[in-house]
């Protein structure tokens, strides 16, 4: 948690950047990029099916109807029994359950009641990428921390430049981006940020202005914390 004594730094650090665009070197550090690490949501009513997702779906005193391992296409769709393909990608699991439920009672069935259950979330990934060993894709299947996503690329390089650990995250239509200190992280002198599906960590500054590019606009989403890119990229 961050203390009431930081917020006046974190503060200043904002109404700095609001003067105008910025450049990758001026994302928020420190208190300010810590400010805005929120718990990861967990995989419940608030999680959105998405593409690959393993998914269990159970219709009462339905079993022959029912699936235990239902894997959402790459179209978003689940291919039901006796009623074919319905989509459920972007849908919370009781929202994917109602409409299965719609979808039976309208051919086959009297007021099913269906149940959706989110078994792997395979669509929660994150990207690694920059001055690490194997950069790549992952998925997210429970909580992680900024030096956990580290880990998943094999580690940094040995020249890596652990003190700049950008954080790219996709929030209110706006990308934006972060700083964090890996070498202060793995003393035990700052805390180990979550990160979130969706998160594209990059390690070192020069290879993140070369992934971003430089233009940042600073906007008013600085207030959350994060500098936000160039919504044209």
């Amino acid at each position: 948690m961050i203390g009431d004594a930081r917020w006046p730094a974190t503060g200043l650090l904002l109404l700095m950047l609001l003067g105008g665009c910025a450049t990758v070197e001026d994302a928020p550090r420190g208190d300010a990029a810590y400010a805005v690490m929120p718990a990861p949501p967990a995989v419940g009513v608030d999680y959105h099916i998405a593409p690959d997702d393993i998914i269990r779906i159970r219709i009462y005193h339905e079993p022959d109807l029912s699936l235990e391992d239902a894997q959402v296409t790459a179209a978003g769709m689940i291919r039901m029994p006796l009623i074919g393909d319905v989509s459920v990608a972007g849908l919370s699991a009781t929202e994917a359950g109602d409409v299965i439920a719609g979808q039976y009672s309208r051919h086959i069935l009297v007021s099913p009641q269906v149940s959706v259950f989110v078994k792997k979330a395979v669509g929660r990934r994150i990207t690694v990428d920059g001055e690490v060993r194997e950069p790549g894709l992952f998925p997210l299947d429970a909580r992680l921390t900024l030096s956990q996503a580290v880990a998943l690329a094999k580690g940094p390089t040995r020249l890596a430049s652990l003190a700049q650990i950008v954080v790219v995250r996709q929030s209110d239509g706006q990308r934006q981006a972060a700083m964090f200190d890996l070498s202060a992280i793995r003393k035990g002198q700052a805390p180990d940020p979550e990160i979130l599906p969706g998160d594209t960590v990059i390690v070192g500054l020069s290879r993140a202005k070369a992934i971003l590019g430089g233009s940042l606009l600073a906007i008013p989403a600085l207030a959350t914390g994060f500098i936000a890119l160039d919504g044209n990229r």
